[in-house]
């Protein structure tokens, strides 16, 4: 009874793309999957990962399997997603690929303290008269050029209006980003 329920079940996923079945059919081979996870260990896999991979590897055996060839689906599953699991560990272990095993996160690195950081923190926040105050500073070509770095307009859009040179308004973007440090920050 309980084979012809799985081979039911399997056609339901083939058939019908019935994706209550296909859970239901993961649910049974839960040890199955269970030991994978302690037979295999996959860099940065989690949980979801893991699920996600046993739920496709089923429903590619539910599509392949043929049930007067094979006799247990249980095994041809297993073989199915053991081997999936290695090709996984093929492609991490690779030659080319080394370098990652061994990368560690940039901001564990800041936490522990390995790499000392020279930071600038605003000890102020800029209000609207800063920014006044700011603007008022600059002369007119540096007035388009931080209308050029804000982005409302292009570099070439602010050349054709005010006849000044890309050059021109390069230059003036670089003061107006030296006055805005020294003014706000």
């Amino acid at each position: 009874m309980e084979r012809l329920n799985e081979v039911y079940l399997i056609r339901r996923v083939k058939e019908e793309q019935d994706m209550d079945a296909l859970h239901e059919l993961v649910e049974r081979y839960r040890p199955l999957i269970n030991g994978a996870k302690l037979n295999f260990f996959i860099r940065n896999f989690d949980h979801d990962d893991w699920e996600q991979e046993a739920l496709i590897m089923c429903y590619q055996s539910c599509c392949t399997y043929d049930e007067k060839r094979a006799n247990s689906f249980g095994a041809y599953y297993r073989t199915k997603f053991y081997n999936h699991l290695r090709s996984l560990l093929r492609y991490e272990l690779a030659q080319k690929r080394t370098s990652f095993t061994k990368a560690i996160s940039y901001d564990n690195v800041v936490h522990k303290n390995l790499i000392k950081e020279e930071v600038e923190e605003m000890h102020i926040t800029p209000r609207k008269e800063m920014y006044q105050k700011f603007i008022n500073k600059l002369s007119e070509k540096e007035v388009i050029a931080l209308k050029v770095f804000l982005g409302e307009l292009t570099i070439e859009e602010a050349s054709k209006e005010t006849n000044y040179s890309r050059y021109q308004l390069l230059q003036a973007k670089a003061r107006c980003k030296a006055k805005m440090r020294k003014e706000l920050f």
